[in-house]
């Protein structure tokens, strides 16, 4: 049988014979043909292949899920989920997102979390956070030299005080 015949036979398409072929599960001969070589599989092979697809493959209804307990090993690494399992044994979409935005995010229980209002150096989304003030208006006034900035990585960083300053000379 040449190629879509098996094909046919098998009832898929042709690339997924090819698949198969590349797979090893099913082997091919090559015999040489007026312009280049055609394949040629053998039909018993191919009945032998087709009865293993026409076989029902079952899936479980429920993926087994491992719940963490206290006689599991803690580890340094970062837990994407904490929360309780409901009743169903399904984790909420919502909590479950949740752990993936804050792990992505690096808010983990070992990073320390710092206050605006505590922070000795600001960012200038931070400043604006701060002062309700646009960004515009804080680059305008770094440019200008009315406040006192400097980039500090790829960022500005604005000392506390010399925003206590800048407002200070607005009012």
């Amino acid at each position: 049988m040449n190629k879509q015949e098996a094909a046919d036979f098998l009832g898929v398409s042709v690339r997924a014979l090819e698949r198969y072929v590349q797979q090893g599960r099913i082997s091919v001969r090559y015999e040489k043909g007026k312009t280049r070589p055609t394949a040629h599989f053998d039909s018993s092979e191919l009945e032998v292949f087709k009865t293993e697809l026409e076989q029902p493959s079952y899936k479980p209804a429920v993926e087994s899920r491992q719940i963490a307990t206290e006689q599991q090993p803690e580890t340094d690494k970062p837990v994407l989920y904490t929360g309780e399992i409901s009743e169903f044994g399904e984790i909420s979409v919502v909590d479950k997102l949740s752990s993936i935005i804050e792990a992505l995010l690096g808010k983990t229980e070992n990073q320390p979390s710092v206050p605006i209002g505590d922070k000795l150096l600001l960012t200038l989304a931070e400043a604006q956070a701060l002062t309700g003030l646009s960004k515009e208006i804080l680059r305008d006034a770094i440019a200008q030299g009315k406040l006192k900035a400097k980039i500090i990585g790829r960022s500005w960083r604005i000392k506390r005080s010399d925003l206590e300053q800048y407002i200070a000379t607005l009012f």
